[in-house]
């Protein structure tokens, strides 16, 4: 399943209080809102959060594995940037491959930390 990772509470709450609208109200409860959250924007020492919102609306925010952030922003990198005649662009891609790039050397640290966790543990 894929997600969108917010990098801000007020993100989320934007987000739900576009789609709870008091239009909406008829809808509440009927559905679970899980929203993801990058774990660079991370403040809370558990893996999720519960937010309240006025008319009873309540969101599951979980914290988003490095993984899953990287998955998510791949969705978002052309794998063409290198050709765009757009400087802007261009610089937009680039700059995106590069924070990829850095939460998928964290990514590599993370897991080899947790092997090594393991291993000591046997």
């Amino acid at each position: 399943m894929a997600y969108r990772i917010f990098r801000s509470l007020d993100d989320i709450r934007n987000v739900v209080e576009e789609v709870m609208s008091p239009k909406n109200n008829r809808f509440i409860g009927d559905f679970k809102m899980v929203f993801k959250m990058s774990s660079k924007s991370w403040e809370s020492n558990f893996d999720f959060i519960i937010l309240h919102f006025a008319r009873g609306i309540h969101c599951i925010v979980e914290k988003a594995s490095l993984q899953e952030e990287i998955d998510y922003l791949n969705g978002f990198l052309d794998p063409n940037y290198e050709y765009f005649d757009d400087h802007k662009q261009w610089k937009s891609q680039v700059e995106l491959r590069e924070r990829i790039k850095r939460l998928e050397d964290e990514n590599k640290i993370w897991t080899l930390q947790n092997l090594s966790d393991k291993l000591t543990q046997l």
